[in-house]
């Protein structure tokens, strides 16, 4: 993994980056990817802990006690003999097994617990996976929106160094008036603050993908092919994985609710021991089993009050259930109402260009011919631009939509 991570990075320093390898970069990097990812064993462990406990556990005992005077090896039991085995140095050595019996079911609820923890880990991370491709395809859309609208600023900054050499030229000849030429200036200079500006968003954005799949920088993007639009699926609320989240919660927060009202039970245990007794010059073998009962009568209102935060907190998962339906029913058509806006947005701006680049058209031929002002030629140029720069951020926009759409319905994960 590490070297294919490596490979991977040492290919992005000497080329664009491309947006599969900008997600596959940061499943394999981002931190939080990871910590989710540990949270997954975590939670296993945990399971297994749980597991283990009620099983009880076996010890190894032992003592070494030095007596002023005799003491017997063992406990004197009926017939007594005159042949005690005693010694003023007694030490122990044996083995002792320790186990709940009964403990009002917490035990096997406690495993039970864990294994919903693992449950949701899971989920999470595939949320998170989610969360974090959204955010790189997000970014790496912004970033190519700029880098095509600075294109066509440039593209408009050529065309006007092209109009400020032609009115020069007619400046010189007596046939433009000089102010026409300050204007074409003035617009360079506007232009051109504006290739600084795009320029400085494309680096903050490139910086900001660099930090989220964990890398130091990027050089350039590789552009996309955005594919023809396709009508969106629909999606049954109850299959995404959020609401499933919240279901498992809310039965979690039902078994600790049990485990509650379990400390109402009895507790029993089973313990055992078989060790030696060793004298100054003699040993003798012990063994023993036995049963304990431990059982609270009476707690000044304890296990009331755990048991009342317990079942508020059940109540409080319910109501979060309901609230994550609602969520995600808003999410749903909020997500697909941005797709449709955006489609519209975007045939909007496509029929408006074609106008505006006819209308610069025109405006060309009547400044040649001298019926038309240079506000106006600088105008249609400029609006041009405008709408160029509007169609290229609508393009994007529309297929950052249906990413976000994709989000929303969990489909958006790339393996």
């Amino acid at each position: 993994m590490k070297i294919i991570l490596f490979l991977l990075l040492s290919i992005l320093a000497l080329q664009a980056l491309t947006l599969h390898d900008a997600i596959q970069i940061g499943l394999k990097n981002n931190p939080d990817i990871l910590i989710k990812q540990n949270n997954i064993l975590l939670s296993q462990e945990l399971k297994n802990l749980k597991k283990a406990t009620n099983l009880g556990k076996v010890s190894l005992r032992g003592s070494f006690t030095k007596y002023n005077i005799p003491r017997t090896l063992t406990p004197i039991v009926p017939p007594i003999t005159s042949d005690i085995l005693t010694s003023k140095e007694i030490g122990s050595l044996g083995v002792a097994y320790d186990v709940a019996l009964f403990s009002g079911f917490s035990g096997i609820r406690d495993v039970e617990i864990a294994s919903l923890s693992k449950d949701m880990s899971k989920i999470i991370l595939k949320l998170s996976r989610q969360q974090l491709i959204y955010n790189i395809r997000s970014l790496y859309l912004k970033i190519l929106s700029l880098t095509y609208q600075k294109t066509a600023v440039n593209f408009h900054l050529n065309a006007l160094q092209k109009l400020r050499n032609i009115v020069e030229a007619g400046v010189e000849v007596g046939k433009k008036p000089k102010v026409d030429l300050l204007k074409v200036k003035a617009d360079l200079v506007g232009v051109g603050a504006d290739i600084k500006e795009l320029d400085a968003n494309i680096e903050i954005l490139k910086l900001s993908l660099a930090s989220v799949i964990g890398v130091e920088s990027i050089i350039e993007v590789e552009d996309i092919v955005i594919p023809p639009f396709e009508e969106l699926d629909s999606y049954d609320i109850t299959s995404l994985s959020r609401y499933k989240l919240s279901l498992i919660e809310e039965k979690k927060r039902d078994k600790l609710f049990q485990n509650a009202k379990s400390s109402y039970y009895p507790n029993l245990s089973l313990n055992g021991y078989y060790g030696n007794n060793y004298g100054e010059s003699e040993s003798d073998d012990l063994w023993q089993v036995g049963i304990g009962l431990n059982w609270v009568l009476f707690d000044f209102g304890v296990r009331s009050a755990v048991g009342e935060k317990a079942k508020i907190e059940k109540m409080q998962s319910q109501i979060e259930t309901e609230k994550t339906k609602l969520t995600l029913t808003k999410d749903l058509k909020e997500s697909k109402l941005k797709v449709e806006i955006a489609q519209s947005q975007l045939q909007s701006a496509k029929a408006e260009l074609e106008l505006v680049q006819e209308s610069m058209k025109i405006e060309d031929m009547r400044y040649e011919q001298g019926v038309g002002t240079i506000y106006d030629l600088l105008f249609s140029k400029s609006r041009y631009q405008s709408t160029l720069s509007k169609e290229i951020t609508a393009k994007y926009t529309l297929q950052n939509a249906i990413y976000y759409y994709k989000y929303i319905t969990e489909n958006g994960d790339t393996k």
